[in-house]
């Protein structure tokens, strides 16, 4: 006996109920996340259908609160389904999203058919809520997070909570004319043991993975720079520093890019357009490097670009390509319409000079260089003539 029956049924309702304001509070705390209250409906909902199951058996077996109570069970196991919808555990979650509405009203309907056929009505529900807790792991299926262990464990219990509300089923379906009852009592307490390792799994976990997620967004939106969606000063710089730590890659070349007289631009034309100059930019040279480098904008009109394994003369001519892409952007705001040019520095790493800092200060030097000989031009550290002019 894993537990005595009633004591069983009391903790289901107990717990159930408890992680049901537990999510409601959670609700409320996270300005309102819609999860949660999902979350919380469906413990309720299950609470609910214990007390209306201990009711029908009270009443000797009131075929009409028998039914309601699984239907609110049923209906627990889509709520769970929902709030993990709107959790957004998947990127496919519309296309089960409709699968899981389907199922929901299948289940509902076969619920009310089998209403009034003794203990049939409890087989159906138990197998559409086996059923739910199968659509509900596909959130999980073949999903790659960096949280993958807390996702498995969610898995495994929904899977094992689907198998055996899959077994009552069956079982409750086989004896249902052999008017023989007592063989799903272990059954039954199996169900509710399960259940209950899934409720405590799901409130623990749950959050945890909502905080996780919370605090990876906000990871990115200070690594991103806001207005060209490049990386950010201090993301850039503390990936720079790791490429130039890993031995296995034996040069960097370091692209420093200006746009030509912005300042010039935001005070004849305004701010709106200076923004639009420095997102398509962005947009342009990011189309244009290899997938291994890494761009960023350091602040204002300049931008940083470390290529891994590039030597000079390869960036050289990247850089070249990169002028030429920006020079034939065509910008426009409402009637206003504008050209512009950059003038790129570049330095390269050696095997005495492999320093961020040293790399920084080089292709800033050489980007002065580029300024000072009439912008709209590419040139190299130490190299004594630009490679292209205006």
């Amino acid at each position: 006996m894993l537990l005595a029956l009633p004591t069983s049924v009391a903790m289901a309702f107990v717990v159930n109920l408890l992680v049901c304001l537990y999510f409601y509070a959670m609700y409320k705390k996270q300005n309102g996340h819609c999860s949660y209250l999902h979350w919380s409906r469906s413990c309720g909902l299950f609470a609910g259908g214990i007390a209306l199951s201990v009711l029908a058996h009270k009443y000797n077996d009131s075929q009409a609160l028998n039914a309601i109570s699984c239907f609110f069970l049923y209906a627990s196991t889509y709520g769970l389904f929902f709030g993990l919808n709107l959790f957004e555990l998947a990127r496919h979650s519309s296309h089960l999203f409709q699968k899981a509405q389907i199922l929901f009203f299948a289940g509902v309907g076969a619920i009310l058919i089998t209403s009034f056929h003794g203990q049939l009505v409890n087989s159906v529900a138990s197998i559409f809520m086996a059923v739910m807790f199968f659509v509900t792991e596909g959130y999980f299926h073949e999903r790659r997070s960096p949280y993958q262990t807390a996702y498995n464990a969610v898995r495994a219990v929904l899977l094992l909570h689907a198998f055996i509300m899959f077994l009552q089923g069956v079982v409750i379906f086989a004896i249902t004319f052999s008017g023989h009852d007592n063989a799903t009592n272990q059954l039954f307490e199996a169900v509710l043991l399960s259940h209950l390792i899934l409720v405590i799994t799901t409130a623990l976990l749950l959050p945890v993975l909502h905080l996780l997620r919370q605090k990876r967004y906000w990871q990115q939106k200070a690594d991103t720079d806001e207005l060209t969606n490049l990386l950010s000063r201090r993301a850039f710089i503390q990936k720079a520093y790791m490429s130039l730590a890993d031995r296995s890659i034996s040069q960097h070349s370091l692209l420093m890019v200006d746009i030509d007289h912005f300042k010039a631009i935001n005070d004849k034309h305004g701010h709106p357009l200076g923004d639009k100059v420095l997102k398509q930019i962005a947009r342009a040279m990011n189309s244009e490097i290899r997938k291994s480098d890494l761009i960023g904008r350091l602040g204002g009109e300049e931008f940083v670009i470390l290529m891994p394994g590039a030597s000079s003369d390869e960036a050289l001519r990247i850089a070249d390509r990169l002028r030429q892409v920006v020079s034939n952007v065509d910008i426009k705001l409402q009637s206003e319409s504008v050209n512009v040019t950059v003038s790129i520095g570049i330095s390269a790493s050696s095997a005495l000079l492999d320093s961020w800092d040293l790399l920084l200060e080089n292709a800033d030097k050489a980007l002065y260089t580029a300024k000072r000989q009439g912008r709209n031009m590419v040139c190299k550290f130490d190299s004594p003539q630009p490679f292209l002019g205006a």
